[in-house]
């Protein structure tokens, strides 16, 4: 009981990370990533504890990750190309693929983050040099699982939300001009031409908006 009640603290030791590279052409390169590395940690602590499973054994398949039929989803998008998937800890996979166009990249991210409405979405969309990021409910529809999985805990629930991280990271041919980000998002510049966001699903709990932004680029 006591390692059951550990396991569902630290459920929400996870991080989501969206990694995209932008030529001037409008082409580029996503990163989508999901991170479980720190539940992973803990769970190995606990190898052998009751279950009879010999150390470095997998599990039932809590401790892995599996991007395979979004993977061959996005392989028959027409302009995503390179699809891959990395996953050298068993808690941590990577997806990554090229796209051709803003279009393109649209259609693969209503493969990877679809909500519960169903719909499509239009993801980004140029207004000018400004690039727009309008988010669907993948998100939040991840924190709301977390929080109906703990249950009635309030305060139980807030702090495993706030464990919950989200992060995109940007890196573009032209230098970054003006930004707009939600309230409860943190902005990193390390460079004039990239960007890093990172928020919690706490924030995002609060506000649908919390994962849309603005990015006006100096051409």
């Amino acid at each position: 009981m006591a390692l059951l009640g550990l396991l569902l603290l630290f459920t929400g030791c996870i991080t989501i990370e969206e990694n995209y590279t932008f030529r001037k052409n409008g082409s580029g390169t996503m990163e989508y990533v999901v991170d479980m590395s720190q539940l992973g940690e803990m769970l190995k602590a606990f190898e052998n504890v009751g279950d009879g499973k010999k150390k470095g054994e997998k599990g039932d398949g809590m401790n892995e990750l599996d991007l395979k039929e979004e993977m061959a989803a996005l392989k028959k998008i027409p302009g995503i190309k390179k699809v891959k998937v990395k996953s050298k800890d068993e808690y941590v996979q990577r997806l990554r693929f090229d796209f051709t166009d803003i279009n393109a990249l649209n259609a693969a991210l209503n493969v990877l983050l679809k909500d519960s409405t169903g719909q499509v979405n239009d993801f980004f969309t140029w207004e000018g040099s400004t690039l727009v990021r309008h988010s669907n409910g993948h998100a939040r529809d991840i924190g709301l699982g977390m929080g109906q999985e703990n249950g009635a805990d309030t305060a139980g629930t807030k702090e495993v939300l706030s464990s919950m991280k989200y992060k995109y990271s940007f890196s573009f041919a032209e230098p970054i001009g003006n930004t707009t980000t939600a309230e409860g998002v943190a902005v990193e510049r390390p460079d004039a031409r990239s960007m890093k966001l990172d928020t919690d699903f706490g924030a995002i709990a609060k506000d649908e908006h919390a994962l849309d932004f603005r990015i006006e680029l100096k051409r």
